[in-house]
């Protein structure tokens, strides 16, 4: 159970105590024992007659997954299982996690009678992306004066996956389809693909027996096998950078979750990415930092969901690793149409997987946020180079990058 004082309460108790200074000095006895009467009745009827309220959250699709900087409703349904009716309950959030505030007013419902229920509704803005517990509203009431408030807190809480803000883009695909062996698991990342028959032959040693062709091997009186053509598809990996090159900024970000602003921008911009190619091309390799994930076994209708959880909680790192990863990288080049550098820095490791990844027949894009030292805008004419743009992070936070 809380207890507090309304504003109402706090100035009739500054009252109190302004009469009892004055009975020191004047006859005021009687005024002052009719205000202490009326706070202790108040305090008791109110502690009899306090709410008992059950709340319970609204679940939605896709309810605990909101974007950064988007205002959300979340929905609570209150139900009186108390024998007498509640009055003046009012609901709100007594204390929201850092980076999320509340938009709207607190909720007021005069009267709630018992086994009534009703649905309330409050609006938050979550400031930055992130995995956040939030506690559930507290339920109060000021009946009867409006001196205090009793209300019934719960320690119940909500994950709550707040996204980076993302867009789309204008991001047309280039490069060359990439062929891919029946016998592998990619298959479960299509729509509706499969592999096309493409004819018959000779049946030779180490086939499959399940493709020999009944019909073929009757009328040709030697054993035949079906032959069939992989579908091609167009499979992109993002390269994402965290790392950040102050040390000062990276103390203050452990400290408190203070906003960097090119990790931000280059996060939003790798979420906007994976947002605008997830119809038309497969993502198949997420590099974050030194994290590499895989979604060859993912279907593709859960892929993109999936990275934009994974961009919720990147976090920036104290080194570089591309040395740890570019080997586990590079063994998949082959199979990659595109891949995407999102950078914060440039090094000898990044120019050699761009470097790498052209010689493999690979497209590549590279984005760098901010102005990262080591590389020069006069380099973008050097053979190794093949798509190569400079984005402030103001313009990616706000919107303003429409096409890559």
């Amino acid at each position: 159970m809380r207890l507090g004082l309304t504003d109402a309460g706090k100035v009739v108790v500054t009252g109190i105590g302004f009469v009892a200074l004055t009975a020191l000095v004047f006859p005021a006895f009687g005024v002052l024992s009719i205000l202490v009467w009326v706070v202790l009745l108040s305090l008791l009827a109110g502690f009899l007659l306090r709410p008992k309220i059950e709340i319970s959250p609204v679940l939605y699709e896709a309810s605990d997954r909101i974007m950064a900087g988007q205002s959300t409703p979340l929905s609570y349904v209150l139900k009186n299982v108390g024998r007498f009716p509640a009055h003046n309950l009012c609901v709100k959030f007594e204390a929201l996690p850092e980076g999320i505030e509340a938009v709207s007013e607190e909720q007021v419902i005069s009267r709630l009678d018992p086994d009534e229920t009703i649905t309330v509704t409050i609006t938050i803005q979550p400031r930055r992306r992130g995995y956040y517990q939030i506690r559930q509203p507290t339920c109060r009431s000021s009946f009867p004066f409006n001196l205090f408030s009793f209300g019934i807190s719960h320690n119940n809480q909500e994950n709550l996956i707040v996204l980076p803000a993302f867009y789309a883009l204008r991001m047309p695909a280039q490069g060359q389809y990439r062929q891919v062996q029946s016998g592998s698991t990619r298959p479960a990342g299509r729509m509706g693909c499969s592999t096309e028959y493409a004819g018959n032959r000779p049946f030779l040693p180490g086939d499959s027996p399940r493709q020999i062709d009944a019909r073929a091997w009757a009328r040709l009186a030697v054993p035949a096998t079906r032959e069939y053509h992989d579908d091609f598809d167009y499979y992109t990996a993002l390269v994402l950078d965290t790392h950040v090159p102050d040390p000062e900024g990276l103390r203050d970000w452990r400290s408190q979750p203070r906003e960097i602003k090119e990790l931000e921008a280059a996060v939003s911009l790798c979420a906007s990415i994976a947002f605008t190619i997830d119809k038309d091309r497969l993502i198949d390799l997420l590099l974050a930092g030194p994290d590499l994930h895989r979604f060859t076994d993912c279907p593709r209708m859960v892929r993109l969901d999936r990275i934009h959880e994974i961009l919720a909680g990147v976090e920036p790192s104290r080194g570089c690793f591309t040395e740890q990863t570019e080997p586990i990288l590079m063994t998949r080049i082959h199979e990659i149409s595109e891949i995407v550098f999102i950078l914060l820095n440039w090094n000898q490791t990044y120019q050699q997987m761009v470097k790498q990844a052209l010689q493999a027949g690979c497209h590549t894009k590279v984005l760098l946020v901010g102005r990262p030292p080591g590389i020069d805008v006069d380099q973008e004419n050097e053979d190794w180079v093949t798509d190569i743009r400079l984005l402030s992070a103001d313009e990616i936070l706000s919107g303003q990058v429409e096409s890559l």
